[in-house]
């Protein structure tokens, strides 16, 4: 056989057929080799589509709140709006609306001045407003007040009451003292005591007289003051004329230049927000005196109810003779140490003699007699408990002293907070608001007359009805667009007033030509505005929104962040600020996390590394998928009614306080006993089943099982010996019957929502203890290492990352949710901060306020949703930011321990 020389071996190649074409594969046919399906491209495609749909859904939610909620502090312009039908409007313009059908749109307005208009929005449909119905008056102000929400207004004028001065006032409250402490004493006749009186109120009259006068002559030095006001008089004159018997009765400046005024009004909202600070401080020293008080209270009640005796009625009925004693004791001191000012009082007086005597009569007999018989009355008025145990009058002599004590301590506090609140209200300001304006009847030739510079004799009756005697040479008219003029006025006392006047645009065509005149058949409106009085102790903030510059806006803007960051709410939470909600959700969300971590890492750590698989531990883990389920207000309820009702009140007074029936102590005795026996058959069975798995005989292993059993049951029983108590009474039985823990508070939100993020935590852990090679086991136990010492020292380590993204998880989770916080501490309102400098400085047992219920309140229970919507987008804002801040913290931390170690892994 011949070979083919083609190839090796002789082998012929087949013939091809010359008359078929070559078969080819199509493109993206499994004949081919180059399927998309095979290659997993529309796969790729379609989950990368859907991240990117994920991204766009996240980055529009949040481009969403950052766009309406980063504008909510920005000052707007104030628009003072001409309606249709003659009326005037003033507000923030908000939003606008096209109106289906039309070209036009309906406006939106922030109108505020709800304690006049009763509304703080307004839709104005384009029917109701032209474009040239709206202008921008250069002195509109927007003032924030404590109540009633913003306040738009044309400012107007600043009245500032004269004030004596720090050392006049510490004076003249020695003199007031002094003069308080003679009232009753019957050793000095009346007609003496008459001339020592009025001797007295001569001195504290040169003393403000002379002080009222130096206080004018600095204001008008430094403010450039020309007018002065006496006693609400209509006369004004000068301060230099102003004559001592005029100014004893009382002085105030007022300022109407609108520069001026404002300039005068910054300065007084400074000086009365350091007012405000001092006054805060009082009233929490006063109430720090208050809860002294009933710290002393609760220990004559603790003392009470050991000894099943009636103290605290007869006590709290004893404060009238406590108040009266501590009173004449004051008096005597003030007698005593007032001797030079009686000396300077009196004089060369005829009657300084007899009065000196009355009072060291007063003094040396009439007063120790007075005191010996309040004493008397007090001891018996307490006869009733005279016969009681020691600890009891103990107890009740420590009241009486401390409560004696605390009246001293009280009075000089309430008299500097009573002065503090007289200067808050020295300053007064004026605003002129178109609320319900009245319109003043006159005719086209008044109108004429007045945009003239004159008034006429049928206008200034109309006035006149209106109680305003107008001066025509006073007159300022402005123009502020084509239908809109205002004409301000002083009447015969100064006090300022502004016609409004309303027209068409051929009205005020051209007001600066005398010659104009006025088309009587055009719709023309002469509206006095209404003064609105506010007083500078109720304003947070005003300004001229019309005049700002860039920077001032800028200013007002980080000003009101700051207020919103650091401030308490008011208003029913949409005023004011949040800090109240963002220090309550970071402590509660990290005392959550703290309680959640050690629980679900050991719960993981047992099913993981020390059970088998079996139907138990499969129950086990199923049970923990579905509570991951189970929705939040289940674990709400489940919080209130164990927490609260039964674990706090079983805190505050024991088991009868929380409706459980205690065993009687034979039972329980017998119960404590078994309990102790299982705990040490429990604990022979540890040791009895130790050594390593594989050597373990079949005893062991049951012992093992049993102690297991055992401990369970042991740990059990003592959680219901507790709860069964005969012997625990509560550690706040004497506050009873209002509740410490028995309600919702921080400590028991944060252990509900630990029960709610458990099975995040341990799903997350066990998903990480599960991926630590199993060689790190193998090694550390073939090195010599316990079963233990593996786990803490080579399996914890490694796994501690995903740990903490199970930490992360069950963080952002419990930040943000709401519905068990509306049942177990949440409130709309708690300024008490529930971690602070006071002792214990973490108190677990109040309420707190959260931003998740913040952003529920304000959205659905506030008084006008419209209102609050604005901050609802800007806590939505800040409750992501606080979110984000403690994720980004926790997963940095996850950083640093994964390049830990990540080099040791084999």
């Amino acid at each position: 056989m011949s070979q083919s020389p083609n190839l090796p071996g002789g082998n012929e190649l087949p013939p091809t057929p010359v008359s078929e074409k070559p078969v080819t594969a199509k493109r993206g046919t499994h004949l081919s080799g180059y399927s998309l399906l095979a290659r997993g491209e529309p796969q790729i495609w379609f989950t990368g589509g859907m991240l990117i749909v994920c991204l766009a859904m996240i980055v529009c939610l949040l481009s969403f709140i950052l766009i309406s909620g980063l504008p909510t502090f920005w000052p707007r312009e104030v628009q003072w709006l001409v309606l249709n039908d003659g009326s005037l409007e003033v507000g923030q313009f908000q939003a606008s609306e096209p109106v289906q059908e039309s070209d036009s749109v309906s406006r939106y307005y922030r109108t505020g001045n709800f304690d006049l208009t009763g509304q703080h929005y307004r839709w104005l449909p384009p029917n109701e407003l032209s474009e040239t119905g709206i202008t921008r008056p250069p002195w509109a102000m927007i003032v924030e007040r404590l109540e009633n929400g913003r306040m738009y207004g044309l400012l107007s004028q600043l009245t500032i009451n004269i004030d004596i001065g720090e050392p006049a006032r510490r004076e003249d409250s020695r003199y007031q003292e002094f003069h308080a402490s003679l009232a009753g004493i019957g050793s000095i006749d009346g007609e003496l005591l008459a001339s020592l009186t009025l001797a007295i109120s001569q001195q504290q009259a040169v003393i403000r007289s002379t002080a009222l006068r130096q206080s004018l002559a600095r204001v008008n030095a430094l403010q450039g003051l020309t007018q002065v006001q006496i006693d609400d008089s209509p006369a004004w004159v000068s301060p230099t004329d102003i004559a001592t018997e005029a100014i004893l009765q009382g002085a105030r400046i007022v300022f109407s230049d609108e520069v001026e005024v404002n300039k005068q009004l910054q300065y007084e909202l400074n000086r009365v927000a350091e007012l405000q600070n001092r006054t805060e401080t009082l009233r929490y020293e006063i109430s720090q005196l208050d809860a002294r008080l009933s710290e002393f209270r609760a220990q004559v009640r603790r003392a009470e109810l050991s000894t099943d005796t009636q103290a605290v009625q007869p006590v709290e009925a004893s404060h009238f003779l406590l108040e009266q004693l501590e009173a004449l004791s004051q008096r005597k001191s003030v007698l005593e140490n007032n001797q030079q000012l009686l000396e300077q009082i009196a004089g060369t007086q005829p009657w300084k003699v007899d009065v000196l005597e009355g009072l060291a009569e007063y003094a040396t007999n009439v007063l120790p007699g007075d005191l010996k018989t309040l004493d008397e009355q007090l001891q018996q008025w307490l006869s009733p408990i005279a016969d009681q145990p020691s600890a009891v009058l103990a107890a009740v002599k420590e009241y009486q002293a401390g409560y004696r004590q605390i009246v001293v301590d009280k009075r000089p506090l309430q008299r500097e907070l009573v002065e503090l609140e007289e200067q808050l209200a020295l300053a007064e300001v004026s605003f002129l608001v178109p609320f319900a304006p009245q319109a003043l009847a006159v005719q086209a030739v008044d109108i004429e007359q007045l945009l003239a510079g004159q008034i006429t004799e049928a206008l200034h009756q109309a006035l006149l009805a209106q109680s305003i005697d107008v001066q025509a040479k006073e007159l300022n008219i402005t123009q502020l667009n084509e239908r809109l003029s205002l004409v301000s006025l002083l009447d015969q006392s100064h006090q300022r007033h502004v016609l409004a006047i309303v027209a068409n645009a051929d009205v005020l065509a051209d007001t600066v030509n005398v010659d104009a005149t006025v088309d009587s058949t055009a719709s023309t409106q002469v509206l006095l505005l209404q003064s609105k009085s506010v007083g500078c102790d109720q304003i947070v903030r005003a300004f001229p929104a019309n005049q700002l510059e860039w920077w001032g806006k800028l200013s007002v803007y980080g000003d009101r962040w700051r207020e919103f960051l650091l401030e308490n709410p008011r208003e029913a939470n949409t005023e004011g600020g949040v800090f109240p909600a963002i220090w309550g959700t970071i402590v509660m969300t990290l005392i959550m996390t703290i309680a959640v971590v050690p629980f679900g890492v050991m719960a993981a750590l047992y099913l993981r590394e020390y059970t088998k698989s079996g139907p138990l531990v499969s129950i086990i883990r199923i049970s923990i998928n579905n509570l991951a389920g189970v929705p939040s207000i289940v674990y709400g309820v489940f919080g209130f009614s164990f927490f609260c009702y039964t674990i706090g009140a079983f805190v505050d007074g024991g088991a009868n306080n929380a409706d459980i029936q205690p065993w009687p102590p034979a039972l329980w005795f017998v119960v404590l006993g078994t309990v102790v026996v299982m705990g040490t058959i429990a604990f022979f069975f540890s040791f009895t089943s130790g050594g390593p798995s594989h050597s373990q005989t079949g005893f062991k292993r049951i012992a093992a099982r049993m102690a297991l059993i055992l401990w369970l049951v042991s740990v059990a029983v003592v959680g219901v010996l507790i709860l069964k108590s005969p012997f625990f009474e509560g550690f706040y039985r004497e506050y009873l019957p209002n509740p410490t823990f028995g309600k919702g508070g921080l400590l028991w939100a944060a252990l509900t929502l630990s029960l709610l993020t458990l099975p995040v935590v341990i799903v997350a852990t066990e998903e990480a203890l599960a991926a630590v090679p199993n060689s790190l086991r193998e090694g550390s136990l073939a090195c010599g290492a316990s079963k233990w010492q593996t786990i803490y020292r080579i399996i914890l380590p490694h796994a501690q990352p995903g740990i903490l993204t199970g930490a992360i998880l069950a963080m952002a989770r419990g930040a943000g949710e709401v519905a068990p916080l509306m049942l177990v501490g949440a409130l709309a309102s708690a300024p008490d901060l529930p971690l602070d400098g006071e002792f214990p400085y973490f108190h677990g047992s109040r309420s707190f306020m959260h931003l998740g219920y913040q952003i529920y309140t304000l959205g659905f229970q506030s008084q006008n949703s419209e209102a609050a919507k604005p901050m609802v987008f800007t806590c939505t804002l800040l409750l992501i930011l606080i979110v984000a801040v403690l994720n980004i913290s926790a997963i940095y931390l996850r950083s640093r321990l994964k390049r830990q170690f990540q080099g040791s892994q084999f």
